[in-house]
């Protein structure tokens, strides 16, 4: 392989390997605090994080961004950016403070006014930190990373175990920042000081991608807050614990490619054929991974949710079917927001979001209002395909990747896919065994999975040997297993 594969590979390697110890050290806080704590209690942190990440989108500028795409190395762009981090932290915090005392819920307000300090701490990390990411080093992420997850999750075991309280999930929000912030500057030393000489440059990047920002947490992080409006906190906590669950199949596997492939992408962009290629082929890989991990863990919720969470998660399981699969679909195309990104074509990005925020929010807002969490979850997806429309209308502006390329690429994944779905549902047919019942079973769930992954892996390897072994997932992983040349 080149190097610059192998530099690509040894990159996504660390991720996955931190992404899923990550991963594994918060479902199993999931796992336990869902058993400690009650749909109530989520809720109320799940809303007050809402508020979080509003306040905080409002005074977004996508510093680390613009730093990636950045290439030289003047000290006063890394002081700039920065400055301007902590001055934005600094005035998330103050909204915060202000707006917290006019919140009805008293619980909430609490909870905010404790959380004001967080985009502080974000704010006052090392710009340095983010050097690592643009030469596709991920071990001091990687370091970085697990061992805030660590100290937050052993702060929020301890006091859910002792004082079975929500602020078990606050404060392990703050240990978690403070961890990561401080580590920045331990993993690599730098001292910034207040510069204001490149604030031109970072915003002429930033500036359209901060109102990308903005549309996007309005359209997308007021939504449990739409959810305890209308239904309730402790029906915010199951809708928080939808989420939270429902993300994990897909998010797993495909947000380390999201990670890498931004700064990979932005240095192709000088080789736009390169890059054409480089896009579709990872149409391709992001498919193969999303749609059967999305529709596989549809599979097996009846057995995942009360065997794993407890039966007093049963409510999210029909939410879970529906969402989840979407999810795997979504996925296929997220790697157009990195290679729009990388491209600079930033004012596109913000024109995208805006018309899919004119589309989401009032779907959500009504399909919550009529129709309870299942009319929340079915305006995500209802919405979602449009996103995932404007995702291939901007392939198709950028680099000329139209939906035959798409659909192309996204064939053997969809086509194994289905029939996975076909054989599970063909087993429990033939088993004396009921595979979908409401109580579920670790039986039931391992046979599915293994089921499952045979005949996904089996067709699409036959698939692709019929299609002639052409350029994707699993021409990389056979150049891996072999060591061949790219």
């Amino acid at each position: 392989m080149t190097n610059s594969t192998q530099q690509i590979t040894k990159g996504a390697g660390w991720i996955y390997s931190y992404r899923w110890l990550d991963r594994l050290l918060g479902f199993v806080s999931v796992v336990v605090l869902a058993r400690l704590l009650s749909p109530e209690d989520f809720g109320l942190v799940a809303i007050a994080a809402s508020f979080v990440a509003i306040l905080e989108g409002l005074s977004d500028f996508d510093v680390n961004r613009a730093l990636i795409r950045a290439r030289d190395e003047d000290r006063a762009l890394y002081d700039s950016a920065w400055t301007l981090s902590v001055l934005r932290g600094l005035a998330a915090a103050l909204l915060m403070l202000a707006v917290a005392p006019f919140i009805g819920d008293a619980r909430i307000s609490s909870i905010l006014l404790v959380l004001a300090v967080t985009p502080i701490l974000h704010g006052l990390s090392n710009p340095r930190f983010v050097m690592f990411e643009r030469h596709l080093d991920y071990s001091r992420l990687a370091i970085q990373t697990l061992t805030a997850k660590i100290v937050s999750f052993a702060v929020t075991l301890f006091i859910a175990i002792v004082y079975r309280s929500y602020w078990a999930l606050v404060l392990g929000i703050i240990a978690n920042s403070l961890t990561g912030a401080a580590l920045t500057y331990a993993l690599r030393p730098y001292r910034p000081k207040i510069s204001f000489s490149r604030f031109s440059e970072i915003f002429a990047f930033s500036g359209w991608m901060s109102l990308t920002t903005i549309v996007t947490t309005l359209s997308m992080q007021t939504d449990r807050i739409i959810v305890g409006r209308f239904l309730g906190v402790a029906a915010a906590g199951s809708y928080f614990m939808t989420q939270r669950v429902g993300v994990v199949p897909t998010a797993e596997l495909v947000s380390p490619l999201q990670r890498i492939l931004f700064p990979s992408f932005s240095q192709m962009v000088d080789d736009l054929p390169r890059l054409r290629r480089a896009v579709s082929e990872s149409i391709n890989v992001l498919g193969t991974l999303s749609l059967p991990a999305g529709v596989g863990f549809a599979l097996v919720a009846n057995d995942f949710v009360p065997k794993v969470l407890g039966e007093t998660w049963l409510i999210i399981v029909p939410l879970l079917v529906v969402l989840v699969p979407y999810l795997g679909f979504r996925a296929a195309l997220s790697m157009t927001l990195p290679c729009v990104m990388a491209l600079g074509r930033t004012r596109l990005l913000f024109g995208v979001s805006f018309v899919y925020a004119l589309v989401h929010l009032p779907a959500f807002i009504a399909g919550t209002a009529m129709y309870g969490l299942t009319g929340a979850i079915w305006s995500i997806v209802f919405a979602g395909i449009f996103y995932s429309y404007l995702n291939a209308w901007m392939l198709k502006r950028t680099l000329g990747i139209g939906a035959p390329e798409i659909l192309f690429q996204l064939k053997r994944p969809f086509l194994a896919t289905s029939l996975m779905v076909v054989v599970v549902i063909v087993a429990s047919a033939a088993l004396p065994m009921d595979l979908f019942s409401a109580s579920g079973s670790w039986p039931s769930m391992g046979i599915k999975i293994i089921l499952g992954m045979i005949s996904y892996c089996a067709t699409d390897y036959a698939l692709w040997r019929w299609a002639g072994r052409p350029a994707g997932i699993e021409r990389r992983l056979l150049q891996l297993i072999n060591g061949s040349q790219d």
